[in-house]
Parts: C-alpha cells; sequence; structure tokens
C-alpha cells in the first residue's frame, strides 16, 4: 500500500492519539476542512486493502481493524505548508503564462480553498518586497523586474540548503542551470575575500544573483554606489563575460554593485575607513537594545556580546528573510519565547516599529527573543542573582563546587560562601537564594551535596534560571565581599618560596617508604626528621598522591617540625612503586616535596594551594614538573605566583 505523505501523516497521528476531530486534523495537516474530508476520503479508500476501516463517533474519527499491518507502509512525496507555498511562488516567478487555480490543485492535491488561501499569503508576502499579483485568466506576478529578480533569489536561497547547494543538488528548480551556478561560483569565490567574512546563506544568495543575470529586462538600480561595490562587480562579471563569451551589460553590473552595498558594504561590522555605510541599520540595532533595556529594566547594554550577534542575524535576515517560516513549537526559540513572554511581545512590538515590513513574522520575533533570552542566561552584568553558600568543607572542595554551579549558572554574579560559624551575621535578604551542602536547623535552606550527581546539578540549573525569570527589579544595596589583600605580603611570600625552591638528586633505596626516608634527611628547617618522615608516609598511606601515568608523586604535610614553608623537587636515581591516586601502582621517578609550618601566613598558604592546583588540574603544568630541569620550574611557579597576584590585584 502505497500512501500520499498527508495521508500517512493523519494515519500516524490516528496511531498515535486515536481518536481526532476535523479541527484537529486540520491543525496537524495545516490545511482547510475541506482538504481534510479529501484526505480522509482517499486515506479511507488506501486503508481497504488492508481491511481497516476510519470510524466516525460523534464529532471524533477513529481507525478500526488490525491497525498494526500499517507499520511498513510508505508514503508518496508530497509537502508541508511551507514547502507548497515556496514552489507555487517559484512556479509564479518562473511561467511565461498566467498558472490557474486549477493548475495548483492538480500539481499539490489541495482543495479550491487552500489554493485561495496559499494565493493570498504569497501576495501578501510579495507585497512586502513592492510586487504585486494580476489575476486574468490564472495568477500572475506583476512588478519591476529587478524586483522580481531579487525575490526569486531569496526564495531559491530560502528552498535549497546550503549543503545542496553546494553539491549541485537542486534539480526541483530548472531554471537554475548547473553550468551557469558553477560559473557563477567559481567567479565569485575567486574575490569573495575583499567582502570579508560572508555568512554561507548570504553567499548562496549572491552567488543564484549572479547565475540569474541575463541582460533581458530593464533593472532598476541606485545611482549612488560605492567604488569598492562597483569594482568588485565588474571583476566579477569580467571573468564572468571570458568564461561563458557572453556580454554583460552595465545595467547588471550597477544592479549587482547595489545589492552588495546595501547588504554587505555598508553593513560592516566596522565601519572605519568605509566610504559609505548604513548608519540607519546601526541606529536600528541599538535602538532595540536599548528600547528592550528601558522597557524590561535589565541592562541588556552591558552584554558586549548581545550586539554583535543581533548585528550578524538581522543584517542575514534583511538580506535573506525567511519568506514562509514552517512555525514549529519544539524549536529552541519557540521555547524561549513561552518562557518569556513579556520579553517576546516587547520584541515583537519593537521590530515592528524598527525595521522593514519583509522581515516581521512571528518566527523572526522568535529569533530575535532567543538573542536575548541567551544573553540573560550568559552574562552576570545583564540580570545577575546572588547566592549564599553555607558550608563548612575544605577550601578545594568548596572551590570546585562552586565552579559547578557558575558554570550552569554564569549569569550569577556572586556566589558568597560563609561557614556556619557566621551565620548570625549574615543578611539573607541581600541574597536571591540561599544552599547549604548540611542541614541548618530553623532556616530551611536548600540542599545540595558537596558532589552533586548530574540529576542535582540540572534540578539546581533550572531553580535558578527560575529565580532569575522571577527576581523582582527592585534596586539592591552594592554587596561587595569585604576582602583586602596585602600585595606586598604575597610578594615576599612569593620571594621566599622561591628562594627555598630546588631541583635535586638522589641516590635512592628501591622501596618508596625509604626513599621519602632519605628524602626527609636531605631537607633544610626541619626539627625532627624521623617525625616528620613517619607524618609524610602515614599521610601518603591514607590519601595516595602519586599522580597517574606521569611517574610523579606528591608528599606534603603541615607539622610543627617544619621552622620554614618550602616546596622541592627530587629527582630519583631508582623509579619506586607507590600506590597512585586511582588506587593503581605508579612508577614514581620525581617526588614533590610540599611543607607547610604551623600558623603559617594565609599568603605563603595560598601560594601552596596554587601549586597544588596546577599540578594536578593543569596537564601542561604537570609535564614541566615531571621534565623540567630546575631553571625551568622556577620560571612556572614565578609565573603561577604572578597570576595569584595579579588575580587578587584585580
Amino acid at each position: 500500500m502505497l500512501l500520499t505523505k498527508r495521508e500517512e501523516q493523519l494515519m500516524k497521528a490516528f496511531l498515535q492519539v486515536g481518536k481526532l476531530s476535523l479541527k484537529e486534523m486540520a491543525d496537524i495537516l495545516q490545511v482547510s476542512s475541506r482538504t481534510v474530508y479529501r484526505t480522509l476520503s482517499d486515506l479511507t479508500i488506501s486503508l481497504e486493502s488492508q481491511d481497516i476501516q476510519i470510524i466516525k463517533e460523534g464529532k471524533k474519527y477513529y481507525l478500526s481493524g488490525d491497525v498494526a499491518k500499517l507499520t511498513d507502509v510508505q508514503a508518496e512525496e508530497s509537502y508541508s505548508a511551507s514547502q507548497r507555498l515556496v514552489l507555487m511562488a517559484y512556479q509564479l516567478l518562473t511561467s511565461q503564462n498566467p498558472v490557474t487555480n486549477e493548475q495548483f490543485q492538480e500539481r499539490f492535491y489541495v482543495s479550491n480553498v487552500t489554493v485561495i488561501q496559499d494565493i493570498a499569503s504569497i501576495e501578501g508576502r510579495m507585497a512586502d518586497f513592492g510586487l504585486g499579483l494580476s489575476r486574468q485568466k490564472g495568477y500572475r506576478i506583476e512588478g519591476a523586474a529587478g524586483q522580481k529578480r531579487r525575490f526569486l533569489a531569496i526564495l531559491l536561497a530560502n528552498a535549497i540548503s546550503v549543503q545542496d547547494f553546494w553539491s549541485d543538488c537542486y534539480e526541483g528548480y530548472p531554471l537554475l542551470e548547473k553550468s551557469k551556478v558553477s560559473r557563477a561560483r567559481r567567479v565569485f569565490e575567486s574575490y569573495q575575500k575583499n567582502l570579508g567574512d560572508i555568512d554561507s546563506t548570504l553567499k548562496e544568495f549572491l552567488i543564484i544573483l549572479l547565475s540569474l543575470a541575463d541582460n533581458q529586462e530593464h533593472l532598476e538600480h541606485q545611482l549612488q554606489v560605492s567604488k569598492a561595490a562597483l569594482e568588485f562587480s565588474q571583476k566579477v562579471f569580467a571573468d564572468l563575460a571570458k568564461e561563458s563569451k557572453q556580454f554583460y551589460g552595465i545595467q547588471e553590473i550597477i544592479y549587482f554593485a547595489t545589492i552588495l552595498d546595501e547588504l554587505i558594504i555598508k553593513r560592516q561590522e566596522v565601519p572605519l575607513f568605509r566610504e559609505q555605510f548604513d548608519s540607519g541599520f546601526y541606529y536600528s540595532i541599538s535602538q532595540l537594545v536599548d528600547a528592550i533595556s528601558r522597557f524590561t529594566k535589565i541592562d541588556f547594554i552591558k552584554d558586549k556580546l548581545l550586539f554583535r550577534l543581533l548585528f550578524n542575524h538581522i543584517r542575514l535576515s534583511l538580506a535573506v528573510p525567511i519568506l514562509f517560516p514552517d512555525y514549529a513549537t519544539t524549536n529552541v526559540a519557540y521555547l524561549a519565547t513561552q518562557k518569556n513572554p513579556f520579553l517576546h511581545s516587547l520584541v515583537s512590538l519593537l521590530m515592528k516599529d524598527i525595521f522593514p515590513a519583509y522581515i516581521q513574522n512571528e518566527y523572526e520575533y522568535e529569533l530575535v527573543t532567543l538573542h536575548f533570552a541567551s544573553s540573560l542566561r550568559r552574562s552576570p552584568d545583564i540580570y545577575p542573582i546572588r547566592l549564599l553558600l553555607v558550608t563548612d568543607e575544605r577550601p578545594l572542595t568548596t572551590s570546585v563546587l562552586v565552579s559547578k554551579i557558575k558554570s550552569i549558572a554564569p549569569f550569577v554574579e556572586l556566589i558568597d560562601v560563609q561557614s556556619t560559624t557566621n551565620l548570625a551575621n549574615i543578611r539573607m535578604d541581600q541574597y536571591d537564594y540561599c544552599l547549604s551542602t548540611k542541614p541548618v536547623p530553623h532556616l530551611g535552606l536548600d540542599l545540595i551535596s558537596t558532589f552533586p550527581n548530574t540529576q542535582e546539578i540540572l534540578e539546581l540549573q533550572e531553580t535558578l534560571q527560575s529565580i532569575q525569570e522571577n527576581r523582582t527589579v527592585l534596586q539592591r544595596e552594592e554587596m561587595a565581599i569585604e576582602r583586602h589583600y596585602d600585595l606586598q605580603a604575597y610578594l615576599m611570600a612569593s620571594a621566599q618560596l622561591l628562594k627555598h625552591f630546588q631541583l635535586t638528586q638522589l641516590d635512592n633505596q628501591p622501596n618508596f617508604d625509604q626513599t621519602v626516608r632519605q628524602i626527609v634527611q636531605e631537607l633544610d628547617f626541619v626539627k625532627d626528621k624521623k617525625y616528620l618522615a613517619d607524618k609524610l608516609l602515614s599521610r601518603f598511606a591514607v590519601s595516595p598522591l602519586a599522580i597517574p601515568k606521569t611517574n610523579l608523586a606528591l608528599i606534603h604535610t603541615q607539622s610543627s617540625q617544619v621552622s620554614n614553608s618550602q616546596f622541592r623537587i627530587v629527582n630519583l636515581a631508582k623509579p619506586v612503586q607507590a600506590l597512585s591516586m586511582n588506587n593503581q601502582e605508579e612508577q614514581v621517578q620525581r617526588v614533590l616535596v610540599m611543607l607547610t609550618r604551623l600558623g603559617e601566613e594565609e599568603e605563603i598558604r595560598e601560594l601552596l594551594t596554587a601549586i597544588s592546583q596546577s599540578i594536578i588540574e593543569n596537564n601542561l603544568y604537570t609535564e614541566i614538573y615531571r621534565t623540567g630541569n630546575q631553571e625551568i620550574i622556577y620560571q612556572l611557579l614565578n609565573s603561577i605566583f604572578n597570576e595569584k597576584i595579579k588575580k587578587l590585584e584585580n
């Protein structure tokens, strides 16, 4: 059994939903009620061979019979409402004679009513481009030749995907001759660098426009054409003339230069040093961002990326607008509008005031709304929220948790980490959301695991987005966390650690424990060396820190027996076996030693923490620790300390 695409679509809807009303079927097929009756009738005849009937019960229809037989049914080629409009418009633009209603009905298997509705849609779209539709013995497009050609090029760029165009797969549009298109593409690409970066869809449109050049009609053009556009167009048509042995008149050259001027040359992202630029277009983008910011009381203007994204998006939309959008309720842009209805309504109203009629449709409003909604999610400068994280975990563990939260919610401007011992001094009203890694009696803080799983992270992301969307827009107190850093103290701490850094050689014993004891014997600033060696080995037994696949092991501790904090590396003459972080045996050739004296200054502790993070978290640094000599590792440590101090300074 072979079904039409529409019959297949309707049959699948019956199989998925069960019972369908006439209106539901019309919505699914995107056709009139009359076409639904016709499709039902055709489907009834098609299903008779499978002993399946379509039964009407009240206002609903359903399938009756062994529906399991319908799994392998194939469908003939058919078209969605959007595809049908494109093909009807193409037929109108390329036909030498008027096209009748009956011709459309026979080609697309639709009713008279559907054709009338489609023609009304096409006529409305063409009016946006200064074109009209006459109705004498059929339908015929009327208007200026240049506008008709431009509309046709836009239509073809809509209909043919970039991939298909570059693969020369456009058999359904015979007006495009492959030889002409290939020639136009080759010539255009040879000069493309003079135009800068061009979106692939815009590039396709310009190549199609070139391939449609035929010297047959009078083409209207601008009197003021920039020198850059005219030179580009002259070079392109000169090469086309050589390759095709065909003459191109001055009107073709100026017409193409006019399009280049309008769509690309006058709308460069950086207009400096341009003889002409479209100041109105730049102002329109700024006006849109400014107006949305004022009405929403959200500082979108602070998002430096938003203007550039809107600039490129709307520039492409103005050049190659989507003529007949296929409205879907599952795409990302539609979902963004559902979550941000007020933002969507603002975008819709303001775009009607600012931009031309031919990009005024729901599809375009959804895409622009998505840009603004993404800006909310992307930047903490736009619509920030503040979090309080109550935890008594160690700094490194807390840092990992904070990083995870920031990665899923970059719009969080502040995560204030506080200990439970400081709760009495915290003003909860200054935070949008409060979390704790352990239950806190009487405060009702939401809990988060110290190491949250994927499900927890996703739930937290949804919660934070909801909090941001529903945050009351009120002026809040500036809440800078008071942290004062003595940069001079950090510089002195850096100098001290670098002064005592050494890379030494050790003719060691073949056993890890014995090797550690030998290393301790060689150390300066240690009082009781046996005590320190025992402590280092006991710590390593509990938390092994041989780093997998690096031949490195880290031994570290804080002790009253250390009089000066230090970091050094010992190169072993004989490799030894030690337990790694993943509980596997690792062959160790270098031992990294990190010792901290009891009661050490915060500056030394932070710099030592920076070293330990660099060993574990940065593969490049790990490789330098593994293979570098003293001078190279000294420079690495100096770089790590300077980076740390610079961050504190900023």
